[in-house]
């Protein structure tokens, strides 16, 4: 697994912090990036992609396998994982958001269009303009909830949930 790691100032979570700087990230093996990080061009990995901490991705993020987010995240480009993508935290995303597994949102996505093969599972908000969803979109929650701007398009069914099922999405 390659890691990539960028150590934060010990002045913890301020405004001033400093984001270390990486030109393109490319691998065939797992990526599992530690922030906080600024990439100038793309992240991909042949396999799965792992972003742990505070990231602005000036590119695209595209993952052959899962794509996994735990923190603050900026992307500029396109997001696409042939796998599961995971936003845990919060995720601005200026272009499109396309997932072939699920999408599971533990926080904030704020993107352009989304679309996602396999299921959608909110636990937080979700605004986009587009959403297209070729599974069941789940909210979970009562303060869960979704804004689509433009279109929306929900092939199987829409369900609310208290808390989170037993099961794995």
């Amino acid at each position: 697994m390659s890691d990539y790691c960028a150590a934060s100032s010990s002045t913890g979570y301020t405004s001033g912090r400093h984001f270390k700087r990486a030109r393109s990230i490319k691998s065939d093996e797992p990526l599992h990036l530690r922030g906080p990080l600024e990439v100038v061009g793309s992240v991909k990995s042949g396999r799965s992609i792992k972003l742990e901490g505070d990231f602005i991705i000036r590119d695209k993020i595209d993952a052959y396998g899962d794509i996994v987010m735990n923190g603050s995240v900026s992307c500029e480009g396109v997001i696409k994982a042939y796998g599961n993508i995971s936003v845990t935290g919060y995720l601005s995303a200026s272009d499109s958001i396309k997932g072939y597994g699920t999408l599971r949102i533990d926080g904030t996505l704020e993107g352009a269009d989304v679309e996602v093969y396999g299921n959608l599972s909110i636990t937080g908000y979700l605004k986009c303009r587009i959403l297209v969803v070729y599974g069941s979109l789940t909210l979970i929650g009562a303060s869960s909830t979704y804004v689509v701007e433009e279109s929306e398009e929900v092939a199987g069914a829409k369900l609310m949930r208290e808390q989170e099922p037993d099961w794995e999405l």
